[in-house]
């Protein structure tokens, strides 16, 4: 899930509880390219003093470089004497800011305050400088110090235009003090006729400490008084959802859209919240509500392309790809699925085609990876072979991966030999790599290498013994290919500590069960995976024992199932072949 998450356009997101703008905004003005007005720079409420009437002196050159030297030497305390030196010489306040640091690195409270205090002197309507100085007092007790430094960000804020109560928020958000901290921008709500953006900043900044009791009496106490206020509702969506109670804020914005059915916001927020919770079906039907509210937003018609591949509407899929295609909108990541659609179909000329149009974004690696695979599924795998090598020329980060997909390929269309020689080049580069080891473990034990299998595996549980899925690929072999079912059932069971929701590995512990004749045991396991992945490998296991215990029409019906999502699984097919005698 988290995959598709990225995938799904941010919709709702953090960004909505710090105030961004809405989608309605984004579909227009600037984003569509239009030209934007010019404003006059904010007035902002303080004078910066006069710079200082001096030549470029001895001194001061002098000062300046022996700052910049002491800093890249790492002596902070000559840095931080130099850069304040800086900036009393020069009015800089960028030497005043640079020595603030210094003195946060050094942990040195009272340089700290007194460079922050040259820093906003110096620069009085700085909101960096303002937020530290306020943190520092806040700090070290001194509230009305610090209550003037809000009163400051909040004025320089409310210029620009910006939001003052999260940008104190953002001052406080490192405060030592929580309730006090709380306390503060009560009274600074208070003290601007108790602003209802003051209590949302507080009800924020309680949940960002986990005072969720707090967080939420603030957040209703304030809908009491704005019951139409979708934001408001956003945030308190967002309390629950922190507390893990996903259906709870769920009901929170479906509560809110119902007041305000046409709020793009609240209905983009809950289209968000339903990818998170897992319900695909209903976030596709909210984006189509969002898209109705927001025709043009491409990112919209992106997150519907994404949930329709998600859900296995590839038809729905190609028709939103494409519309984004024609409009010249997110190209990259229109090709890439375009691509895998036309994998999908079988059209691997058109698929190679799109994955080579992913020039940039966030699916560009993966592209690459892809259109290697192609080529080798179209018989070019010399050129395959190639393309990966230079890749890992490039890319030596990727080296590791880069060899796993040779392999793979090899696997496929090359030889044994080609196969091992290769793992035994990538381990000559990478001695010991434990996803090399698992991967060659594997392969070791569909070949029928039990030695080379054993060796690897134990190898990679040797340098990590929490490894679930090498603790499992070692016990699930013992218990097909052998009969060491007594070391099996102790690498699946200590597997299967470590991920007792895993399928993979409850499908193992039931394979083992199955095999040493508890078939009713092994049932609770296969029918469990089962339920949480329809897996064919599974399918095979379950449909088997099924058969096995008499329950002939019920192995059938998973069977036929599991080959109608997979009709090429090799494994589906030779087990249904072994145990009725004729091919499906």
């Amino acid at each position: 899930m988290n995959g598709l998450l990225k995938r799904v356009a941010c919709l709702g997101g953090v960004l909505l509880l710090v105030g961004c703008s809405s989608l309605e905004q984004r579909q227009g003005g600037a984003s569509q390219g239009q030209p934007v007005a010019a404003t006059e720079p904010p007035r902002l409420p303080f004078t910066p003093p006069a710079p200082p009437v001096r030549e470029l002196d001895e001194d001061l050159v002098f000062s300046a470089l022996a700052g910049e030297i002491a800093l890249q030497r790492r002596d902070f305390p000559l840095a931080y004497r130099y850069q304040m030196q800086t900036a009393r010489l020069a009015g800089d306040a960028a030497a005043a800011e640079r020595a603030a640091r210094i003195a946060l690195v050094l942990k040195r409270t009272e340089l700290a305050r007194e460079a922050a205090a040259l820093w906003t002197r110096l620069a009085p309507n700085s909101l960096g400088a303002r937020q530290l100085a306020a943190l520092l007092a806040m700090n070290a007790g001194q509230r009305d110090e610090a209550f003037r430094q809000l009163q400051a960000i909040l004025a320089i804020s409310e210029a620009k235009g910006e939001d003052g109560y999260l940008a104190a928020m953002a001052a406080l958000s490192k405060a030592k003090d929580h309730p006090a901290a709380l306390q503060m921008l009560r009274r600074l709500g208070a003290a601007h006729g108790d602003d209802r953006r003051a209590g949302y900043a507080l009800s924020l900044l309680a949940m960002m400490w986990k005072e969720y009791p707090i967080a939420e009496q603030e957040i209703r106490r304030l809908l009491e008084q704005y019951p139409d206020w979708g934001r408001g509702y956003f945030l308190w969506s967002r309390i629950r959802m922190s507390q893990g109670d996903q259906q709870g804020a769920i009901d929170i914005l479906r509560r809110a859209i119902g007041r305000q059915p046409d709020d793009l916001d609240l209905n983009a927020a809950l289209a968000r919240l339903l990818v998170e919770s897992g319900d695909y079906q209903a976030a596709y039907r909210q984006f189509l509500r969002v898209r109705r509210l927001a025709p043009k937003d491409p990112d919209v018609v992106y997150s519907l392309g994404v949930l329709a591949m998600q859900l296995e509407r590839v038809e729905d899929a190609r028709r939103y790809f494409e519309q984004l295609q024609q409009r010249g909108q997110r190209s990259d990541d229109v090709a890439y699925y375009l691509g895998r659609i036309a994998e999908q179909d079988g059209r691997l000329d058109d698929a190679l085609g799109w994955y080579r149009r992913v020039q940039g974004g966030g699916f560009k690696f993966e592209a690459q990876l892809m259109a290697i695979r192609v080529l080798a599924r179209l018989g070019r795998v010399e050129e395959a072979r190639s393309e990966l090598q230079s890749l890992r020329i490039q890319m030596p980060e990727k080296e590791v991966q880069l060899y796993l997909l040779e392999a793979g390929i090899l696997r496929d269309f090359g030889t044994r030999q080609q196969v091992l020689g290769l793992y035994r080049k990538a381990l000559v580069a990478h001695p010991d790599d434990p996803e090399l080891l698992y991967a060659r473990g594997l392969y070791a034990a569909e070949i029928g290498r039990m030695e080379m299998m054993e060796r690897d595996l134990r190898k990679v549980i040797a340098m990590d013994p929490t490894n679930a899925d090498a603790l499992n690929a070692l016990g699930y072999t013992f218990a097909d290919q052998s009969r060491r079912f007594e070391e099996a059932q102790s690498l699946i069971s200590r597997a299967l500590k470590l991920k007792p929701d895993s399928p993979a590995i409850l499908d193992s512990m039931g394979w083992l069960q199955y095999r040493m004749g508890n078939y009713e045991q092994a049932l609770v396991f296969l029918q469990r995976a089962y339920g949480l992945d329809r897996d064919s490998e599974i399918a095979a296991h379950l449909g088997e024992v099924l058969w096995m215990t008499g329950d002939r029409a019920g192995a059938r019906r998973i069977w036929e199932q599991a080959l109608k999502r997979d009709p090429d699984s090799r494994y589906l097919k030779e087990t249904v072949e072994r145990l009725t005698g004729s091919r499906p």
